[in-house]
């Protein structure tokens, strides 16, 4: 069985501020330094083998802080950046919104002037899970990256739409467990954090 430990990077001011951040290399915040200290914490004794994360500061911060915990040593690939929103980086998601239904496509179409359409994302969550699975099998992977390529792994994992997909919420610096056994991936936890440790499944 292989296991992966997806987790959402934390807090930054973007995501505060509901702009779009998409490959811009934004920092965690104080809250999201604050998250992500919390969560290496309450992680902590779970059982991981490996640690990957996006390349991106916001993702690569929030791997380290819990990584320390197992004192293991982050790797990184572009696989799992985050959605390349091209010039919409930056704007706020009400623009976002009014650009995508100008544009008459739906949401997996939708490429932004530079960027990438989100089937391209999918495209790459598809490769990392190959890549995972290739090289990790029988271990458990705690996998640090963004909410829009969160998104498109999880319509690959439920086999659903880009469309269907982006009602999955995360917040920051939560954690989602998925497995792979058997040649099926299937997902045990969703959207976890400290604060709902009440659900939490141990490892």
């Amino acid at each position: 069985m292989l296991r992966l430990v997806l987790v959402r990077h934390g807090q930054t001011d973007a995501n505060l501020n509901r702009v779009l951040q998409g490959q811009s290399d934004g920092e965690l915040n104080a809250a999201g330094r604050r998250q992500a200290e919390e969560l290496g914490r309450y992680l902590k004794d779970f059982h991981v083998d490996q640690v990957v994360s996006s390349p991106m500061r916001r993702a690569q911060d929030t791997a380290a802080a819990i990584a320390r915990y197992h004192r293991l040593t982050v790797k990184t690939t572009p696989l799992i950046v985050e959605w390349n929103c091209g010039v919409l980086d930056g704007v706020s998601a009400g623009v976002f919104r009014k650009k995508l239904q100008e544009s008459g496509v739906p949401l997996s179409s939708f490429r932004p002037e530079g960027g990438e359409n989100l089937l391209e994302v999918r495209q790459r969550a598809a490769a990392f899970l190959t890549d995972v699975i290739a090289n990790y099998l029988g271990q458990t992977v705690l996998v640090c990256s963004h909410g829009d390529f969160m998104r498109a792994l999880m319509s690959l994992i439920l086999q659903i739409s880009i469309e269907e997909a982006s009602g999955i919420h995360f917040d920051n610096a939560s954690y989602s467990i998925l497995e792979f056994e058997n040649g099926h991936w299937s997902p045990v936890a969703l959207n976890q954090s400290p604060e709902k440790s009440d659900q939490v499944v141990t490892m």
